[in-house]
């Protein structure tokens, strides 16, 4: 009985071992898989292939037709910034490049995804697959990646924003509240600005609420003259008004106005204390308002002094 029993007890060399089994399923799903879709693959192979090739040539097309248009536009945009900003050759021609391949880039990304994605689903479908699993595969990874590359997407957004609108660009300087400075790179996630200090920062797009851009349109120099109360009010708007026709008149300085006149003498902005405060203001180039500034505070004051009129100073 006890041989009996071990004998029954022990395996069979018949019975398929759990190992043996799952070697052959494998093999043979793909068998069953290419006997139920082999018929299609040949039926269809033409059509497959004429998908994947229009899909090629369709991206090609379309990414040489947006690289021409965006480059156009860019020139375009940048010569006319060009007239405002006075800026050097190369600060132009590096600011079209950078725009115009962010702009690019971003239009390429967009077509290539939205062709083969079409593509792939005119495939599944000449094969008789039921995409039911994919599209709900795709937006569960969809939305757990945007879940966790939030700012990551925000900052992209804000990026390919400020480019189409040409909020501003290299060479142009910025105060986004969280830095001030000249822009030195424009990327579609971070902007690299550098202060009057040399240092760089990295300010990211999406944390950008404003901007204020001193490169575009045009800047204003004003300059407060406190003279003394006793001074004759119309000697000093002559002697402000004679220097700033030479002024204007240097040849040197002149392209830095935006005007058909020379500056403005107001006349009398303030009555503080023992002075009359007269404020001379000017229109001028973007970016060049800080230097107007100075040299008419250098003459006005050495109009002053020439004609002797007394200037108070702050105590």
């Amino acid at each position: 009985m006890s041989a009996i029993a071990a004998a029954s007890s022990a395996p069979s060399s018949h019975s398929p071992s759990p190992k043996s089994t799952s070697a052959n399923f494998a093999p043979q799903n793909v068998r069953s898989w290419v006997d139920t879709h082999g018929s299609l693959l040949l039926n269809n192979g033409l059509k497959i292939v004429g998908i994947i090739i229009v899909c090629f040539l369709l991206r090609k097309f379309i990414a040489r037709t947006i690289t021409k248009v965006v480059r156009h536009a860019a020139q375009v945009a940048e010569s006319r910034a060009g007239r405002m900003l006075e800026g050097s050759g190369l600060v132009a021609t590096e600011r079209t490049r950078q725009r115009t391949q962010a702009i690019g880039s971003v239009l390429r990304s967009v077509s290539s995804t939205v062709i083969f994605v079409v593509g792939t689903l005119m495939v599944i479908s000449v094969l008789q697959i039921s995409i039911t699993p994919i599209l709900a595969s795709v937006s569960a990874v969809g939305v757990a990646v945007g879940l966790g590359a939030k700012d990551v997407i925000t900052d992209f957004l804000a990026g390919i924003t400020m480019i189409f609108e040409d909020q501003y660009g290299v060479g142009d300087v910025i105060d986004t509240g969280l830095a001030k400075g000249t822009v030195i790179e424009v990327g579609l996630r971070v902007t690299k600005l550098r202060d009057a200090d040399g240092e760089i920062w990295y300010v990211r797009n999406g944390s950008i609420a404003r901007v204020g851009n001193q490169s575009q349109g045009w800047g204003r120099a004003v300059v407060d003259v406190p003279v003394h109360y006793g001074e004759d009010f119309g000697q000093v708007h002559e002697v402000l008004a004679v220097m700033a026709e030479e002024l204007y008149a240097d040849t040197a300085w002149r392209p830095k106005f935006l005007d058909e006149q020379p500056p403005q003498v107001l006349g009398i902005e303030n009555l503080d204390g023992g002075a009359v405060v007269i404020r001379v203001q000017a229109r001028t180039a973007p970016q060049k308002n800080v230097e107007v500034t100075r040299e008419l505070r250098r003459r006005i004051k050495g109009a002053l002094d020439a004609a002797g009129i007394e200037v108070v100073t702050a105590a």
